[in-house]
């Protein structure tokens, strides 16, 4: 969402945003993305369209930012666990987010793919955020000191990428087998830095 668009209307509260970020994750997982309607959001949550429309430019915006609200409630502090923990953990929360509602986070994408700005702001707002958080987990890895920025950056494309392809094509499910071949495979990328 843009700082222009919230400067133009009211300051929301939390309470009303919540009613309307929770109205449209569920409208989405009942309905499809494609079928859901800002009206129908508007009236679930409580709320005008125009309330709505003053906050978000169109459908797109919304999405994103109920993409990243469910993101940043499912961040967890890795400080203080070994790497296989921390990474299993990782793994399970994203699985279980996954499996419930991925179908926004696929919506997303796809939007992405079809406007470069919308994408750059995925990018900033969703993707890196993630990264960022896995980043913080590869270097509890005991090989992290061998570990470059072009290969750490490589291990985080193959760990995602995997995830996406997965959810994307349903090929076959995100479970805890597909967990524990990650956590093997991540494993040995990680070792591999020394070799």
């Amino acid at each position: 969402m843009s700082s222009e668009k919230l400067a133009r209307g009211r300051p929301r509260s939390e309470e009303v945003r919540r009613s309307v970020l929770d109205a449209f994750v569920a409208a989405a997982s009942d309905e499809g993305y494609e079928r859901v309607s800002i009206d129908a959001v508007a009236k679930s949550a409580g709320v005008s369209r125009s309330t709505i429309y003053r906050w978000y430019k169109d459908k797109r915006e919304l999405l994103l930012d109920a993409s990243v609200d469910i993101i940043q409630n499912n961040q967890f502090d890795p400080a203080d666990d070994a790497f296989d923990l921390v990474l299993e953990r990782f793994l399970s929360e994203t699985f279980a987010t996954a499996n419930h509602i991925g179908q926004l986070f696929t919506a997303m994408m796809a939007e992405a793919q079809a406007d470069e700005l919308f994408a750059q702001l995925v990018w900033q707002r969703y993707a890196q955020p993630r990264r960022q958080l896995l980043s913080t987990i590869l270097q509890r890895h005991p090989k992290a000191t061998a570990l470059t920025p072009d290969r750490e950056a490589f291990i985080l494309d193959v760990l995602f990428g995997v995830i996406w392809y997965r959810m994307m094509s349903h090929h076959a499910p995100l479970d805890e087998a597909f967990a524990e071949q990650i956590q093997q495979t991540v494993d040995q990328l990680m070792r591999s830095t020394t070799t």
